[in-house]
Parts: C-alpha cells; sequence; structure tokens
C-alpha cells in the first residue's frame, strides 16, 4: 500500500505519542509473554479475561494493509504458538482470537495489534459471540457477484508481486510434492486456496502462470492435500505460567 507524504507525516506523529511504540521501547513497563525480532507479544492491562495477549508489530503500522508481508507471515504462524501456549498455561481449551482493523470495527488504538482472548464457559464475555443470521439467497448472489471478479482480478494482479511462480528454466516437469511445497512457502496464495477454493479454481485457468503450474496435475487433488496439510498441530511450548500470575 503506497502512502503519500502526508499520510507517512501523519503516522510518524502516530507512532510519536504510540503507547505501544513506548512499550517496546522500554520506556514504559509491561507483562512481555513473547519477544522476536519482528513482533512482542504482552499481557493486556485491561484484560477480557485471565491470559489475555495482545500480538502486535514492533514497528507502527495503523492497520493490516500497512502491515509488509514477512511481518504478517511471522504474526500469523506465532500466533498459533502463543494461542496454543496459553490455553496450555491456562488450562483452557477455548481462546477468541480477533483483530479489530480500523476504527468501524473497534480499534482503539493506531498501533495494529491481535487479540488472544482465552475463553470458559460462562465468563460473560458473549459480546465477543458474533451471532449470524442467515442471508436471503438473493442477497448472498449479489455479493457474490459483485465480490468474485474483484477477487479473481487482485489476484491475477497480485500473483508476481507475491513471488508465486514456477521456476524457470529447468525444463523439467515439476512433482506434486514440489507443487505443494511451493504453495506452502506462499502465506497469501495458501490463504486464498483454503479459504475460497472455488474462486481459486475460476483463476486457475484464466492465469499464465497458475494454468502453467497446474496443467498436469488434477487441481482439486491438490487443494485437498493443501487442506490436509494445513490441519492444526500441536504447538511449541512457550514460558507463559509465571507472565499470567
Amino acid at each position: 500500500m503506497q502512502l503519500s507524504p502526508e499520510q507517512q507525516k501523519a503516522i510518524e506523529q502516530q507512532k510519536a505519542q504510540c503507547i505501544f511504540c513506548q512499550i517496546i521501547d522500554g520506556k514504559i513497563d509491561s507483562k512481555k509473554v513473547y519477544e522476536d525480532k519482528l513482533l512482542i507479544g504482552i499481557l493486556d492491562i485491561n484484560p477480557a479475561s485471565k491470559g489475555h495477549v495482545l500480538l502486535m508489530p514492533k514497528e507502527h503500522y495503523p492497520i493490516m494493509p500497512l502491515i509488509p508481508p514477512e511481518t504478517f507471515k511471522q504474526l500469523i504462524d506465532k500466533t498459533k504458538e502463543v494461542d496454543g501456549c496459553v490455553k496450555e498455561a491456562l488450562l483452557c481449551k477455548e481462546t477468541t482470537i480477533f483483530i479489530a482493523n480500523g476504527a468501524a470495527a473497534g480499534q482503539q488504538s493506531s498501533h495494529f495489534m491481535l487479540h488472544i482472548i482465552p475463553r470458559d464457559g460462562g465468563d460473560g464475555l458473549e459480546m465477543l459471540d458474533i451471532s449470524g443470521k442467515e442471508a436471503p439467497k438473493e442477497e448472498i448472489k449479489e455479493v457474490s457477484a459483485k465480490i468474485g471478479p474483484h477477487l479473481n482480478a487482485v489476484l491475477a494482479r497480485n500473483l508476481p508481486a507475491l513471488g508465486f511462480k514456477a521456476p524457470a528454466g529447468t525444463g523439467q516437469k515439476l512433482t506434486k510434492e514440489q507443487v505443494l511445497q511451493l504453495i506452502d512457502s506462499n502465506l497469501q496464495i495458501k490463504n486464498i486456496i483454503l479459504e475460497n477454493p472455488e474462486q481459486f479454481k475460476q483463476l486457475v485457468p484464466k492465469h499464465p502462470q497458475l494454468s502453467q503450474l497446474f496443467k498436469d496435475f488434477d487441481l482439486d487433488d491438490i487443494l485437498k492435500q493443501v487442506r490436509q496439510k494445513s490441519k492444526p498441530k500441536k504447538p511449541g511450548k512457550l514460558s507463559l505460567d509465571e507472565a499470567i500470575k
């Protein structure tokens, strides 16, 4: 997302006043539960429940579209680990994980973050539970007609920028395992396959790189394999027990 000089200046002014940037710089105390070169995880001082973790980039990004791909990939990867460790430390089975991306979505801080909130039956946090309602078929059809072409256009435009391309110049046919590894190494494309497989299938014959990549394979079988490889695994351990006392 390209920013104008005025927008960049506004973000710098935000950063100078950002409480979370001061926490990251060590100017304000916090209860840190995770840290690497790109991310920091701290306990919320006004938790929705015991063990409520705020996981965020160390750099100041107000909203999700401004986060670089490497940082966002790290954020998603580590969310899984931290979530598993919160559950293990608190002996809880469920968590609510959410992002308030923008003021209209309830974002209260100018510093982008992801919330990991331990849940238990009767915890009084019903406001976090979204009660859906069945949408009329005509409304679903209308929304699908609007989103589908737009999604395909965005994917086709951004695939090269995401680095999604088959190795060139080898003259060798890729194996199914190599194709799966290629998908697994491109987080954005992998997520699109998992979340919108039908839209992805419609895009493949329209996109030169994708049609070439999948021409020797059963696409439904490839998508099935991607889903199987993406099933949750037991997360690694992270020392959180003392941090939540």
